[in-house]
C-alpha cells in the first residue's frame, strides 16, 4: 500500500480517475461531456462564432481570443504550447474562501495551483455546434460547484459566464473574487508582444473608471532607448479593451444558484 503524500499537514488528494465521455441534454443544448478530463495530457480546442471573433483554448485554461486576427488580440497571440503552459497567468482566475466553523477554507477551481487539497469532480463540455465551451469543477468536501463558460454573443462579443452553486442543505458564508487575467493593452499587435512582451509588461497601465468599466492601455510608446516617448490613445479609435466587472470580489451568504459572474468584452 502506497503511502499518502503531505504538503505541510495536508495529505494530498491524487487518486487518478476514469476519463469518461458521454453527450447530454443542458441548457436547452447538446453537449459532449469528457469526466475527469484533468487526467488528460492537455489538448487544445477552438470555438465557433457567427461573426469575425475567435477564441483558441487549452483544456487546462490557457487561452488567446479576439477579434478579426491576430493583431486585434484580447490576449497574447502565442502558439498553441505557449498558451498550454502559460494557462495560470493568461486565463480566467477565481480564488473562493469559504467560511467553515471557526475556519477559512480556500479553495481555487480549475487551476493547477489548487489541485489536490480536495476530492474534486471535473468535468469539460462542448455543444455539438462548437460556439459554447463550459468548465466545471465540484468540491464534494466543500460541497460546492463552481463552473464558467466561454461564448460569443452578438452585443458584447466574447462572453464568460460564471456560476457557483451551494450543494449543502445549509446556507454557506464565501468570499468569491473572480476575473480574468492578461488582458492586451491596444496598440499591442502579434509581432510587438512576441518580439518585445517585457517591455509590454512593463509599459501596461490599467484604470478603473467610476463606471465600474476597466480601461487597458500603454502608459508610453514602447521604444528601447533612453528617450522619454508619450502615447496618448482614445478607446474609441483603438478599439481599447473594455471589460466591464473585470474583477469582482463578493461576499455572500450562499444558498442555491446563488452567483452569477459576467465578464463582457467589447472590442
Amino acid at each position: 500500500m502506497s503511502k499518502a503524500i503531505y504538503l505541510g499537514k495536508q495529505a494530498l488528494q491524487n487518486h487518478p480517475k476514469p476519463v469518461d465521455g458521454s453527450f447530454l441534454s443542458m441548457d436547452g443544448d447538446r453537449f459532449y461531456r469528457i469526466a475527469n478530463y484533468q487526467e488528460m495530457t492537455p489538448f487544445f480546442m477552438s470555438l465557433v462564432s457567427p461573426s469575425d471573433h475567435w477564441l483558441f483554448i487549452a483544456s487546462n485554461g490557457g487561452l488567446t481570443a479576439g477579434r478579426v486576427n491576430a493583431e486585434s488580440s484580447l490576449f497574447p497571440y502565442y502558439t498553441d504550447d505557449k498558451i498550454t503552459d502559460g494557462a495560470e497567468y493568461t486565463c480566467a482566475k477565481t480564488i473562493i474562501r469559504v467560511l467553515g466553523g471557526d475556519q477559512l477554507l480556500l479553495w481555487e477551481p480549475v487551476s493547477e495551483d489548487g489541485k489536490g487539497f480536495y476530492s474534486i469532480e471535473s468535468n469539460l463540455y462542448k455543444n455539438t455546434h462548437g460556439n459554447r465551451l463550459r468548465f466545471e469543477e465540484i468540491n464534494h468536501d466543500l460541497k460546492l460547484r463552481f463552473a464558467y463558460e466561454w461564448s460569443f454573443s452578438d452585443r458584447f462579443g466574447i462572453l464568460r459566464q460564471a456560476w457557483i452553486e451551494n450543494l449543502d442543505d445549509a446556507e454557506r458564508s464565501i468570499e468569491l473574487l473572480d476575473g480574468i487575467q492578461n488582458i492586451l493593452p491596444a496598440g499591442v499587435g502579434s509581432a510587438l508582444q512576441n518580439g518585445r512582451s517585457t517591455l509590454v509588461d512593463a509599459y501596461k497601465k490599467s484604470e478603473l473608471l467610476k463606471n465600474g468599466l476597466a480601461v487597458y492601455s500603454l502608459s508610453a510608446r514602447i521604444i528601447d532607448r533612453a528617450e522619454p516617448s508619450y502615447k496618448e490613445q482614445s478607446t474609441q479609435r483603438d478599439q481599447q479593451t473594455i471589460c466591464k466587472a473585470f474583477k469582482k470580489k463578493i461576499k455572500a451568504n450562499l444558498p442555491l444558484r446563488q452567483i452569477y459572474l459576467y465578464c463582457k468584452f467589447s472590442l
